[in-house]
């Protein structure tokens, strides 16, 4: 960090407090977790945030409150404020030993410090921390249907406050195995987690099983709801699908007509009543036609169950509770394809413990024939019986207490507890962006021993693809905690971190290291379990050495994977990146017990120029692991993955076609076979359109009409009508963006017709806006997002962390607009870099989206970024060119061009006068070599590329197997290909191939690099595009190589700020054609064994891990003498070290590699190198 930003955090620490409703919460929680004791006997319960007095946390209170005759417990609930609410926590006047305390109020927060047990059947908010005498219990709110935790696709760190909470919860409470292995594999607590899983039921089900049932129904009485006591009770439990609220009005809108057909057929029988996720509840409650039969959000569940006769439910968990009362169930999931197949299921269908509707006339057949269901669905309701409800006998929460405030040992309860027999290790891996260090890591995740060690990764808050994949290599039995939101500090102690980041530890003043607020810090994001040993495996920043340091454990470990004294010097676009960080981080090398180096000779040289921090013996080393598998494994035949199709989800409006004629309508997906096949006529021509899906190349739509579900039907059929705006309204409301990778500023509200991406948003994650428009569509709510006066763009609204207390939605006051500013400018200082770039984002666009032509052929002159640089590249003179959009800026217009290679660049609206093409024409030819076959029997092949742009082509008959040895582009974007026929050569149109093995390697942009052929001298080179790894020497002296050796390319592998300095210098040296920048690949190993050399030409390293894995694969390395590669090639017994470091000696080495045998070197046996690298990692962790 730099001086401005920790400046800018230390005003913040100030200012934040004051103006932020959040950062207020949690500075009066800090001086209340600092200043209050524990108070004995008072347990504090929150169920879902303060909204309820339901579930597990009820049932406990209930218990201890009836068998507590001395009243010896005081009993805190968090509740909001709610006139509901008020009807239940009437019940408990008379209890004077309950008290109620307003969720976020200084009661709440001050329980939450002093409260002896915590109870929570959901999450506590990301500052909530458990001191060492209170015991905090996580009873959770139901077994898990559908995917949990890591087991979603997509980002890890969706999952980091609840595995947050269950990681430092002392005790966690299982219905059944199946939600065990939640907790331990799903959430990977493995066999990390220090308290203790009680699997013995869940206390909430105990309340169904209560025959005190007229308490209940005098209650539902309380509420006004319709009850005919003479008739059973079917209960619908539907969930929330959508997470926009201004969809909700639809949803709740649907169920109400829906269970309107079910009242209507089944009223002499069933009370039909509802009851809505907690999300959909405010909303339901405004539908008049539900509201009589809507079930109060309040009213405890499993309570309800217990006077329930028929559940219906989609994916609602409680289905699994209400086994106990062995009535019938039946499912109706008519979105399974829009939500399920995107979330994900633990199980079929076929083994639920019921029918399964999909659309509502399955359903109202599926409860006429209940009785037939029922005997059908008996095997299958009895195996969940056993499987999930096996230790409820309404005697759980009785055995709950026992074990937990009673301290008892029940011995046939399972009770969890943790792994003391490994070795525990926690460590912190790095930013896991793509670079040498995440490639260690990785590789030593894989080869570690879980036999022996457990493993605890403390990672960043991840936010990019890289991290999020490389996280995706870490092995499923390691634990994975996270580092987010604000840390418990006053502003002193602010203060005193930033002093310490600023200066280090000063020698002789030791004693104003803050430990104490670091230890606080990392109980905050773990609680407080013990480990064997602590590793820093980055070894770069102080800023994640205090909470490795601040760790409990016996043995201290920081890597240091360079000559760090020389990468605190490191140069990167005019600064030193390291200069601020290796400071601080040098001053507490003294507390680790070991630094250890990745290879003998960097060792001494740290222990030389760091001996004034840490004492000579602390120094080791221990060089890095390499994945063998990974590596070799590059002939086996690929695995075919199958691409799971997905449905496109959107609400549009549509028309029918002719809606006279009878529609064929299938109740799910087409590629189901679950489901059924109707024709209907429709009561009119109007349908809501509910997603879209491809099979086997046609279209179709979901529909429903008057918000009943009916299925899908051909997109023949029905017209949809383009997104329009429903409601839209000026608003002044302030918050932070909390934007990811893939999030963009768009033109107009998301899903407009002329709404188009305008630059990337992921970039300002964290930097507060103001936000001026509010406008509602069918895709959700869009809003506008404004920055130092200039409008960005329009994102959704859920991708604003809103500031409640600056946010009034009208017009702002004069003191709102004065505390606002106060919070941006330390924020806006924090993020000076990124807000640097506002001025070349573009605020307009027009697509162009096509081939131009330069009205007068000129050199052209472009940037990266539209901005006139330093770093201009040229372009040429170039013709033709294709153009995606011009931009407007506050630098001026821009047109957006794109490369040949799918490189994006910018040129200024008056250097580039641009004209049509009349004609289309070939854009580019470029070689290539792979393999194709052909879609159908018949193929239509063109004698010349003339003939192809003229579709003057002749259909023949196809062969099994095309060599694909040209590709070519023309202006209409149509693509050709040249394949061999027969001893001829003839073009192809590239859409009638079909190609089942890669033709070459995929970068971490998507574009596909054909391998090296094989007729040429192919070189390659892999690392970070930084100064210090000197691919320009490189590149200069393969300049010179090529003249002895003219057929003969460079493959530079990798990516990083050095790119366009490079790009340069090829440009310059004239070898565009036979030097490739690929970019980052993740899997470089099968290019690289198919080029003839490895070449590395850093100017240091710590031990360069990818000239061990090019040994590996058996490549002629040449590399130069630089004392890691002088280690890892032993002296030139496995490689070539070069005589100079410079060009000549870079040349000479290249030179003289040509004319050598692998044969000529001794073998490199990585099976050796792996046995005796991880024996030196193991001995670092011996205290």
């Amino acid at each position: 960090m730099s001086i401005i930003s920790h400046g800018a955090r230390l005003v913040g620490a100030t200012i934040l407090p004051k103006v932020s409703y959040y950062r207020g919460l949690v500075d009066k929680y800090t001086k209340f977790f600092i200043n209050e004791t524990v108070e004995k006997n008072t347990i504090l319960y929150e169920s879902r945030d303060g909204k309820s007095m339901t579930d597990s946390p009820l049932a406990i209170f209930e218990y201890l409150l009836k068998v507590d005759k001395e009243q010896s417990y005081t009993h805190i609930w968090s509740v909001t404020k709610n006139e509901e609410l008020e009807k239940i926590k009437s019940l408990y006047k008379d209890h004077k030993n309950v008290i109620f305390v307003t969720r976020n109020s200084e009661s709440y927060l001050k329980w939450l410090a002093k409260a002896e047990y915590l109870i929570n059947n959901s999450t506590f908010q990301p500052f909530v921390t458990i001191k060492k005498d209170q015991t905090y219990i996580n009873t959770w709110h139901g077994t898990p249907l559908k995917t949990m935790g890591f087991d979603i696709p997509g980002n890890p760190a969706n999952a980091k406050n609840v595995v947050r909470n269950f990681y430092m919860a002392d005790f966690l409470i299982s219905p059944n195995h199946h939600t065990t292995n939640m907790f331990l594999k799903s959430y990977r607590l493995n066999d990390n987690y220090s308290g203790k899983i009680i699997e013995s039921g869940y206390p909430r089900i105990d309340q169904t099983f209560d025959k005190n049932k007229d308490e209940l129904l005098k209650l539902l009485f309380d509420f006004d709801i319709t009850l005919d006591l003479s008739k059973k009770i079917m209960l619908y439990t539907p969930t929330c699908k959508l997470n926009d609220p201004a969809t909700f009005s639809d949803e709740v809108k649907q169920i109400q007509s829906e269970m309107e057909l079910v009242r209507e057929k089944f009223d002499d029988s069933y009370n039909v009543l509802v009851k809505v996720h907690p999300f959909l509840y405010d909303e339901a409650k405004k539908n008049v036609a539900l509201r009589p039969f809507l079930i109060p959000d309040v009213i405890d569940t499993n309570k309800l169950l217990g006077i329930t006769d028929l559940l219906i439910t989609d994916y609602s968990s409680i289905f699994f509770d209400y086994l106990v009362t062995d009535k019938p169930i039946l499912f109706y999931c008519w979105d399974d394809d829009l939500y399920s197949n995107q979330r994900g299921k633990y199980f079929e269908y076929e083994e639920l413990p019921g029918a399964v509707a999909f659309n509502i006339d399955e359903l109202l057949v599926n409860i006429e024939n209940l009785e037939n269901d029922v005997t059908n669905y008996q095997a299958n309701y009895d195996k969940c019986k056993e499987k999930f409800v096996c230790y409820d006998d309404g005697f759980v929460t009785e055995r709950i207490v026992n074990i937990i405030f009673n301290k008892k040992s029940l011995p046939n309860v399972v009770v969890i507890g943790p792994d003391t027999t490994k070795k525990s290790l926690l460590i912190y891996p790095g930013g896991l962006r793509n670079n040498g260090i995440t490639s260690s890591f990785l590789n030593l995740m894989q080869t570690i021993d879980y036999s022996q060690y457990r493993v605890v990764l403390l990672l960043d808050n991840l936010s990019m693809p890289e991290q999020i994949k490389n996280v995706a290599s870490v092995p499923e039995n390691v634990t994975l905690l996270f580092r987010y939101d604000v840390p418990l500090f006053t502003i002193k102690e602010h203060y005193r971190d930033l002093k310490i980041h600023f200066n280090g530890v000063k020698k002789g003043k030791e004693e104003q290291y803050p430990e104490e607020i670091y230890k606080r810090e990392l109980n905050r994001l773990m609680g407080t379990p013990n480990f064997d040993v602590a590793i820093d495996f980055s070894g770069y920043s102080l800023h994640w050495s205090k909470l490795i340091l601040a760790s409990q454990t016996k043995h201290y470990v920081c890597y240091l994977h360079s000559d760090m004294k020389l990468d605190q010097e490191r140069t990167v676009n005019g600064k030193k990146i390291h200069k601020i960080n290796l400071l601080g981080q040098f001053s507490v090398y003294d507390r680790y017990d070991k630094l250890v180096s990745v290879s003998e000779s960097i060792m001494e040289i740290n222990k030389e120029q760091l001996k004034e921090y840490a004492a000579a013996e602390k120094f080791t080393y221990a060089t890095n692991t390499i994945n063998i598998k990974k590596i070799l494994t590059i002939n086996e035949q690929r695995p075919i993955v199958k691409e799971v199709a997905q449905t496109i989800m959107f609400v549009r409006s549509g028309r029918l076609n002719r809606p006279e004629k009878k529609l064929l309508i299938k109740s799910t997906r087409p590629d189901m076979t679950l489901g059924s096949i109707k024709e209907k006529y429709l009561t009119s021509d109007e349908v809501s359109v509910l997603g879209k899906f491809v099979y086997q190349d046609e279209t179709y739509y979901k529909i429903s009409q008057d918000h009943i579900y009916l299925g899908w039907i051909k997109a023949k059929e029905v017209s949809v009508s383009p997104v329009s705006i429903l409601s839209e309204k000026s608003v002044s409301n302030f918050g932070k963006l909390n934007t990811y990778t893939d999030d963009d500023f768009y033109s107009e509200p998301i899903g407009l017709e002329k709404s188009v991406p305008l630059s990337t948003a992921a970039e300002l994650r964290n930097v507060y806006v103001d936000i001026t428009k509010e406008v509602v569509t069918e895709e959700g709510t869009s809003v506008l997002v404004t920055l130092k006066g200039k409008d960005l763009g329009w994102v959704p609204k859920n991708k604003i962390t809103w500031s409640k207390k600056l946010s009034p939605n009208k017009k702002a006051s004069l003191i709102v607009k004065i505390l606002r500013q106060l919070v941006k400018v330390p924020n806006h200082l924090q993020h000076k870099d990124k807000l640097k770039e506002i001025a070349i984002r573009p605020l307009k666009k027009e697509i162009l989206s096509g081939y131009y032509r330069q009205a007068e052929v000129k050199a052209l002159t472009a940037y990266e970024k539209p901005m006139e640089t330093i770093n201009p590249i040229q372009l040429g003179e170039v013709e033709v060119l294709y153009v995606k959009s011009l931009s407007t800026t506050s630098n001026g217009r821009w047109f957006e061009i794109l490369t040949e290679n799918h490189k994006t660049l910018w040129i200024k609206e008056e250097n580039l006068k641009l004209t049509s093409l009349k004609d289309e024409e070939i854009i580019f030819e470029k070689e290539a070599m792979y393999i194709a076959t052909s879609k159908e029997l018949l193929i239509t092949v063109y004698p010349t590329l003339s003939d192809c742009i003229k579709n003057k082509g002749q259909e023949i008959k196809a062969l099994t197997q095309y060599q694909v040895i040209k590709e070519a582009k023309t202006s209409l974007e149509r693509d050709f290909l040249l394949v061999s026929y027969e001893g001829k050569e003839l073009w192809v149109g590239k859409e009638d191939l079909v190609f089942e093995e890669v033709t070459g390697i995929t970068n971490a942009e998507g574009q596909v690099f054909s391998y090296p052929n094989p007729d040429v001298s192919n070189i390659v080179t892999v690392g970070r595009l930084s100064p210090e790894k000197n691919q320009i020497v490189l590149i200069q002296a393969f300049s010179e190589y090529q003249k002895t050796y003219p057929k003969s390319h460079l493959y530079v592998i990798g990516a990083g700020v050095e790119a366009a300095k490079l790009e340069k210098e090829i440009s310059t040296l004239g070898l565009k054609e036979k030097v490739t920048l690929l970019g980052q690949v993740y899997n470089p190993f099968e290019f690289m064994k198919q080029c003839d050399i490895f070449a590395l030409t850093s100017l240091y390293e710590g031990q360069s891990l990818v000239l061990v894995e090019a040994l590996t694969l058996q490549m002629k390395c040449v590399s130069t003498d630089i004392p890691a590669c002088r280690d890892v090639l032993q002296n030139g017994e496995y490689g070539l070290l070069t005589k100079t470091n410079d060009v000549k000696g870079v040349t000479d080495g290249l030179i003289s590699m040509m004319s050598k045998e692998q044969s000529d070197f001794k073998n490199f046996d990585p099976y050796e190198y792996n046995e005796l690298a991880l024996k030196e990692f193991y001995k670092q962790l011996e205290g």
